[in-house]
């Protein structure tokens, strides 16, 4: 029933219109009829006057032009203005926009840099043969392109300003203008878009607003290096991916929409509705280059009609702290993962922060969390290097039950596990500190992935704590490069040397097969780990070395115990 009576409203406000527009039409192409001065007759008799001969017809004259009514706009593209860049500058962003289209053509994160030095930016390079930019507008499904006029060439808050606007002005040929105000803020990622439409022409006419995001995003186009995710929707309380390959149109995501972003591993560009009636959008562009935008429901905007609608643009590093204090759940855009849910991923995070402002280096931070780590569990650790011992020297008598039993497997476990009970074994002893070790592994590894102030961190000969250590590239036959990781080749080593400490439990062989198989397996697997991940295990296998080194002292001191029959 709403939908019917919003449908018939809207029919009868299009036949009022449009019979207005008719009968403004007809008044002014009827023809006007025309006055003659009425002649008044003499009194007194007349005498005839002679006639002259009738004069041949004068040939008739073309109907006079029909005046059209004057509009009451000045489109923007009559005025031949000339597209110009404006800059804003802020303690934390430099973001340059093009009149041509009030475009955003740069948005520079002036704390985080490349390797090259320059501020990190967040809008894509263009594809070749499209124009540069992004937030563009449109008032339905098509772009403004036109020139805007703008009330400023800049606006600087690196001074004692709180907060600026720039205002971008342009009248299309129907007649509908659109203000496009962006508010900055000296100590915010988040930007404020507000959007005014204002009808000035006689007639009607239907607008969509839409904000977008793209083509791209950061590092996109760079197919190399990218490390662009998929499109995220924080819709329904829940965090959506949209893969782009699948995408053959443009998708709409309706619900109860939080925000949609478009984000690699430590940046994002997020759009924030202004109303629960908006919904996001995706759409594959050229190349692949994944789109992302805010939409509003079409609806008539009479002569002289007002509408406003708008959004929040946060483009910043995805800080959790930073995002939290934006608001609106964007700190949802960080996927910490399923430990997050024990809030063990926060804690790692909120210790390396706290270690490195004491450091000054997040590698010495990591350091000091593997020391705390260790000394945290270096009781469970010794206890599990003592019952390692303990099972090398029942050893003999393992194998004495296995050869005595090896055809009845039932009677040879209970006598197994008798003699464990025995003697105090636990023969998963040895493998307790490793599973303990898993967790804040997997907490670590979200951490250093996800953390933008860890990106470009630097420690010794590590030009970045989030990626492989890589000292240089080797190319092979085939011309295949790669790349020579130093740390995790001494990562390798020392696990090496601390298997061969540790003593072996099992048969033999056994043993002799893990010690080199585990350091290789290790090696190949950490290879292109973060090479912050790298260092938290290279040290804590250098630690778990000297806490073997220690403890195989102590019992070189200490007595022989007599061992039970």
């Amino acid at each position: 029933m709403e939908r019917n009576a919003i449908i018939a409203t809207i029919l009868v406000i299009m036949i009022l219109v449009g019979y207005q527009w008719y009968l403004a039409q007809f008044e002014a192409s009827a023809p006007q009829p025309t006055s003659k001065p009425v002649e008044t007759a003499p009194a007194g008799p007349q005498t005839p006057t002679p006639q002259p001969p009738p004069a041949a017809a004068p040939a008739p004259s073309p109907a006079p032009a029909v005046k059209m009514a004057p509009r009451d706009f000045t489109p923007t593209a009559s005025l031949g203005l000339s597209a110009k860049d404006v800059v804003v500058r802020t303690p934390l962003l430099q973001v340059k926009l093009s009149t041509a289209g009030a475009r955003v053509i740069s948005w520079e994160l002036l704390r985080y840099h490349t390797d090259s030095g320059a501020p990190v930016n967040l809008v894509a390079a263009p594809a070749a043969g499209t124009p540069p930019g992004t937030l563009e507008v449109s008032l339905d499904t098509a772009p403004i392109q036109g020139v805007f006029q703008v009330d400023r060439d800049e606006l600087d808050l690196t001074g004692g300003q709180e907060t600026g606007t720039l205002t971008f002005t342009h009248v299309g040929a129907s007649g509908v203008q659109l203000q496009k105000r962006l508010t900055f803020h000296r100590d915010s990622y988040a930007v404020q878009v507000a959007l005014d439409l204002k009808n000035l022409s006689r007639e009607a006419v239907s607008v969509q607003p839409r904000l977008t995001w793209g083509p791209g995003f950061h590092t996109s186009h760079n197919k190399n290096a990218t490390t662009v995710q998929a499109p995220t929707v924080w819709l329904d309380g829940k965090r959506v991916h949209e893969d782009i390959a699948k995408l053959t149109g443009e998708r709409d995501i309706r619900g109860a929409l939080s925000w949609v972003a478009l984000q690699d591993q430590y940046f994002a560009a997020a759009l924030v509705p202004a109303t629960k009636d908006d919904w996001a959008f995706v759409r594959r562009a050229a190349d692949d280059q994944p789109v992302v935008g805010l939409a509003t429901p079409a609806q008539p905007l009479p002569a002289g009609g007002e509408l406003s609608a708008g959004a929040i643009v946060f483009g910043g590093p995805k800080d959790i702290d930073v995002l939290k204090a934006a608001g609106h759940n964007l700190y949802e855009i960080v996927d910490l993962g399923m430990f997050d849910r024990i809030y063990l991923v926060t804690a790692a995070l909120w210790l390396l922060k706290m270690l490195n402002r004491f450091t000054g280096n997040y590698g010495l931070a990591i350091i000091l969390v593997t020391i705390l780590q260790k000394i945290a569990f270096f009781p469970l650790t010794t206890k599990s290097v003592r019952s390692m011992q303990a099972m090398q020297a029942i050893q003999p008598k393992v194998q004495a039950i296995q050869e005595r039993f090896k055809n009845n497997p039932q009677k040879k476990q209970e006598e197994t596990m008798a003699l464990y009970r025995k003697h105090g074994v636990n023969p998963m002893g040895g493998c307790l500190p490793m599973l303990v070790q898993i967790p804040i592994f997997i907490a670590l590894y979200n951490a250093l992935s996800s953390s933008p102030e860890m990106w470009q961190a630097r420690f010794l000969w590590i030009r970045d704590l989030t990626q492989p250590d890589s000292l240089f590239t080797v190319t092979l036959w085939g011309g295949h490069t790669y790349p020579f990781n130093l740390l995790a080749l001494l990562m390798g080593v020392s696990m090496w040397l601390q298997q061969k400490m540790s003593p072996p439990a099992g048969d033999p062989r056994q043993a002799q097969m893990m010690l080199w198989m585990m350091p290789i397996l290790f090696t190949f697997m950490f290879w292109n780990f973060p090479s912050g991940l790298v260092l938290y295990w290279f040290v804590n296998n250098l630690l778990q070395i000297g806490q073997q080194w220690w403890i195989n002292r102590q019992n070189q001191k200490r007595p022989a115990e007599p061992q039970p029959a």
